[in-house]
């Protein structure tokens, strides 16, 4: 009977954390109670070789959103054989709205498996009409306030190089405002030396899996962000904003419990 029991309860949990992946969460964090400001819509971690999120219902969501921006951080496959997959998604995102994107970690690693760099890739995501901001930055303006969004790469795989990334940075405008995006939320750690007033980041997975006492952060994360307690949503850190996103894929299994894939909506002062 207890067999029973432990084995039903077993299955459930599974089913479920196979379900939570199907599912989509709008977070809307708000810096302004006025909508003159620049909406944003940050997603992260596709992995499109493990998500269970149909492109459709991204789509959807994100006109429902109907943010001026994309901020995409990083990690979208696993696999040189995920990235037709990842390509259709971000083009359909780009078709309709501007994107923005960094790289993580795992694009990084998937192609020093094969022994390429992330070049042709980066060519590759850009025909899709997104911009990839790889140590770059670019300036939008919207009603009289210039946004500038400085993309970092990864931390721990690529070349994070901050000079170049901030070198075009225009801080000469009176209303300005500076938004880091990059993959690891460690990267938060190096930026002391240039201003910024927001940081979007994901990397975590709001630990996908939740466990008791956040073992499954103790477990499988060294990040020293991480280790200090900030491990998804909106925190301030040395005077900076960061979110860290909980992500749209999986790694490892296909599984989630208590982080439901999410897309941040942030409205910008």
């Amino acid at each position: 009977m207890n067999y029973i029991i432990i084995t039903s309860t077993i299955v459930l949990l599974l089913v479920y954390m196979l379900f939570e992946t199907t599912l989509l969460k709008k977070n809307y964090i708000n810096f302004s109670k006025s909508s003159k400001g620049l909406k944003i819509a940050h997603l992260s971690d596709l992995h499109v070789n493990h998500i269970h999120i149909q492109k459709k219902k991204l789509i959807n969501k994100l006109k429902e959103v109907n943010p001026d921006i994309v901020l995409i951080s990083g990690d979208y496959i696993e696999t040189e054989k995920d990235i037709p997959k990842a390509l259709d998604l971000i083009k359909a995102i780009a078709d309709i709205f501007p994107v923005y994107l960094t790289l993580g970690n795992h694009d990084h690693k998937a192609h020093q498996i094969i022994n390429k760099g992330v070049e042709g890739f980066i060519d590759q995501l850009e025909q899709t009409g997104a911009v990839v901001l790889n140590n770059a930055s670019v300036s939008i303006c919207k009603n009289s306030t210039t946004y500038n969004i400085i993309g970092i790469d990864d931390l721990k795989r690529g070349k994070p190089d901050l000079a170049k990334a901030f070198a075009n940075v225009n801080s000469s405008f009176q209303n300005h405002i500076n938004i880091v995006l990059s993959h690891n939320p460690d990267t938060l750690l190096t930026l002391s030396q240039h201003h910024t007033d927001y940081f979007l980041c994901g990397h975590f997975h709001g630990g996908q899996i939740w466990m008791p006492f956040h073992l499954e952060f103790r477990i499988l994360r060294r990040e020293q962000l991480c280790r200090r307690g900030y491990r998804r949503g909106l925190h301030k850190i040395n005077g900076i904003v960061i979110y860290i996103n909980r992500g749209l894929g999986n790694v490892l299994f296909p599984f989630r419990f208590f982080s439901v894939p999410e897309i941040a909506v942030i409205q910008l002062p």
